[in-house]
């Protein structure tokens, strides 16, 4: 334990009263810095833990390179921006990479060693509006961005070429068959592969539960283009940049324009002469290229069909709401919203239940509730008197009853959930609710109970979860009460508006309670101490180890 304190504290701020990262922030910082190549893996020795020096380092190599300020610390900003749609493949081009580097634009140290380079795009994205000539069309716009400033020629591949093409494009989901699996909307977006002999060499994947555009006026989704021009960067041995109009930075930035006019930024134009040189006898002015179509209109409706209408997520009654592997799920009709751990959502659009979760059936039309069983990690979803066991998000088997579970037959419920400090399921039901022993594999005796033992608990809520860090919330209509780690009474203030904290919605003028005076404006050299996470958590901002303790000490508690 001691050791482990002593690798935390070098990363607290010095001021008393300075936003602290949660421990879910750290570990997930952690995670992140490996991946993406700040941090050297950990030594099989010594687990996971990494030299506080090392940590400090890696955070302000990341905040140079996302041009955020070097303060070595998870603050709020730099977990958030963390937390940002991304590429898959690492920042960081081996250790030698944590040194700065005279130039801003990364080379992988490899090349195509010809001029002229074949693609071809695999498979089409499946639930995109973009028709297959458009995804054609901006894949050929997208090389030619590279092309028109190095010489390098870019011909397409018939699909029943001789070989394989040197650019093979495709659009998958999950795990694929490579080491960078896709994460469903939002998290990764795409990656590609370095130049070389290898069968991939080259080859583009882009994740298919993206919502893929171009020419979107209102923001929605996520533009094919930009994404397919960082990504072909990396296909012809560019690594990410920290130029701020660099269009190889690792963060999606939205989209960039015409792709007919797009013209890359100096960083990236010096980046890929240094690998093929200059275009020979290249214009000072830009090259024609052929114009691209207006983007395609939404498919026509069957006529005896009509569009689903898209629920707003401020206005609360969620169906259920689930804590899944460190996000909140909110679940509503054939609809669910995702928020990350950096109180984030991964859009404010919702996704499409059934898209996601492979394999439930199509009548299953409302989740009522939904858990992350402790023991095994599997995923259970709840509707009427049965519920659905998922491995990540793929149907385990068939339907089961709730007397599985230890309730009555024909019996629904309102919440589940499961409470860490005792390792047991809680299934509510109106005023009562279960209790289910999983190490046991079968329900406690004496049960159901009132729901009034929680003091301050609504009757029949919507759903109940437990956050990162051990509180407990109840949720009914617009509302949220919270219940501290460890405690089954309710906070004196008690319910709160769900939208602001939660959904990123404005606060209501109105609700159960006065609403609360606007907080004062932090003047210029104070300190402001309630941070965008702990307002995201929905918690007050507390110190690290007072977060990290119940993961040092451990503790039971029962009810």
């Amino acid at each position: 334990m001691l050791r482990l304190l002593a690798l935390v504290l070098p990363l607290l701020p010095p001021p008393v009263c300075s936003p602290e990262p949660s421990a879910q922030d750290v570990r997930l910082g952690v995670d992140w810095l490996t991946r993406y190549g700040y941090l050297p893996p950990p030594h099989p020795a010594q687990a996971q833990l990494q030299s506080p020096a090392k940590l400090r380092d890696a955070i302000k190599v990341m905040q140079r390179f996302a041009g955020l300020p070097e303060t070595g610390l998870l603050d709020p900003v730099t977990v958030a921006t963390m937390n940002k749609p991304r590429c898959s493949l690492p920042d960081v081009l081996g250790v030698a990479g944590l040194v700065r580097r005279r130039r801003r634009y990364a080379l992988s140290g490899s090349v195509w060693k010809k001029r002229t380079l074949t693609w071809r795009v695999h498979s089409f994205p499946q639930s995109s509006a973009l028709s297959q000539e458009t995804v054609r069309t901006l894949m050929y716009h997208a090389l030619a961005t590279w092309g028109i400033e190095s010489g390098l020629k870019f011909q397409e591949a018939g699909s029943q070429g001789p070989a394989e093409p040197d650019i093979l494009i495709d659009f998958a989901r999950a795990y694929h068959q490579d080491s960078y699996p896709f994460d469903g909307q939002g998290g990764t977006l795409a990656h590609a592969f370095f130049p070389g002999e290898h069968s991939i060499s080259g080859d583009t994947h882009f994740d298919d539960e993206e919502t893929w555009t171009f020419g979107s006026k209102d923001g929605e989704g996520t533009d094919l283009f930009a994404v397919a021009v960082h990504e072909f960067g990396h296909a012809l041995g560019l690594g990410h940049s920290s130029a701020p109009d660099s269009i190889m930075r690792p963060f999606y930035q939205g989209p960039v324009g015409n792709p007919d006019k797009y013209r890359l930024s100096q960083d990236d134009r010096e980046g890929l002469q240094q690998l093929y040189g200059k275009a020979p006898h290249s214009p000072s002015d830009r090259p024609t290229r052929k114009p691209l179509a207006p983007p395609p209109p939404p498919p026509a409706l069957p006529p005896d069909s009509t569009p689903l209408p898209v629920p707003n997520r401020c206005e609360g009654n969620f169906d259920a709401i689930a804590n899944i592997r460190g996000e909140i799920f909110f679940f509503k009709g054939p609809w669910f919203w995702r928020l990350q751990p950096s109180g984030q959502l991964v859009s404010p659009r919702p996704a499409r239940l059934h898209r996601f979760w492979e394999g439930l059936p199509a009548q299953v039309r409302v989740v009522q509730a939904a858990y992350a069983r402790p023991r095994d990690g599997r995923i259970l979803l709840f509707s009427g008197p049965r519920f659905w066991v998922f491995q990540d998000r793929r149907l385990e088997g068939a339907p089961r009853p709730l007397e599985e579970l230890g309730l009555p037959p024909g019996e629904e419920v309102d919440a589940v959930f499961s409470w860490p400090l005792n390792g047991k399921t809680y299934l509510v039901r109106g005023q009562r609710y279960w209790r289910f022993d999983e190490a046991a594999g079968r329900a406690d005796p004496g049960y159901p109970r009132d729901l009034g033992l929680w003091e301050g608990a609504p009757a029949a809520p919507d759903d109940v979860t437990v956050s990162n860090t051990g509180d407990t919330y109840f949720f009914k209509g617009a509302h949220y009460w919270r219940f501290p780690k460890g405690s089954v009474k309710a906070e004196p203030d008690s319910p709160q508006p769900m939208g602001p904290t939660w959904l990123d919605c404005p606060a209501p003028s109105a609700g159960p309670r006065a609403p609360r005076p606007p907080k004062a404006t932090a003047q210029p050299g104070t300190c402001e101490c309630q941070c965008e996470i702990s307002r995201a958590a929905g918690r007050p901002a507390r110190p690290l180890l007072l977060a990290l303790g119940p993961l040092l000490l451990g503790g039971a508690a029962a009810r």
